[in-house]
């Protein structure tokens, strides 16, 4: 799991040069000011989906894990919460679905709370259970893309 700024995210490509495109395309996002919806940007091995949303207390929280891709989850505008905890200390709520690539665990309180802003972006992993879009008190629209990266 990785918390920093957009500014620095273009640093990452040395993990993956996957990061490098995903840099090219959040500026592209900020330039073009791109509708919401799904862009693929290299077929099924990076992909991204741009939203619009208001985040939200949910009245059933869950962690959520992804055992083929990683999220890069990129705050344009706007803030939320998002949840943290290593998968390894979650309940399995709903099994893993192989279409959707998702698996849903519940969510107690434990874990850590993140606080996703404007210019900021979190790297979840296999391994890392997160829980996003939760309301901030800001109650401010965000835009976030989350970028989708085949591992």
């Amino acid at each position: 799991m990785v918390i920093d700024t957009l500014a620095q995210l273009e640093s990452y490509a040395a993990l993956d040069a996957r990061f490098g495109e995903t840099a090219k395309f959040i500026e592209k996002c900020r330039t073009e000011n791109l509708p919401a919806g799904r862009y693929e940007l290299d077929g099924d091995r990076l992909y991204a989906m741009v939203m619009d949303y208001v985040p939200e207390e949910k009245a059933e929280p869950l962690y959520e894990t992804h055992d083929k891709y990683v999220d890069i989850q990129c705050m344009l505008e706007g803030s939320e919460y998002q949840w943290y905890a290593p998968r390894g200390e979650l309940k399995e709520k709903i099994a893993y679905n192989t279409e959707k690539d998702i698996s849903f665990y519940e969510f107690s309180g434990s874990g850590s709370r993140l606080h996703l802003t404007e210019g900021s972006f979190a790297v979840y992993f296999p391994q890392d259970g997160h829980l996003p879009g939760m309301a901030d008190g800001s109650c401010r629209k965000c835009r976030r893309i989350v970028v989708k990266l085949k591992w």
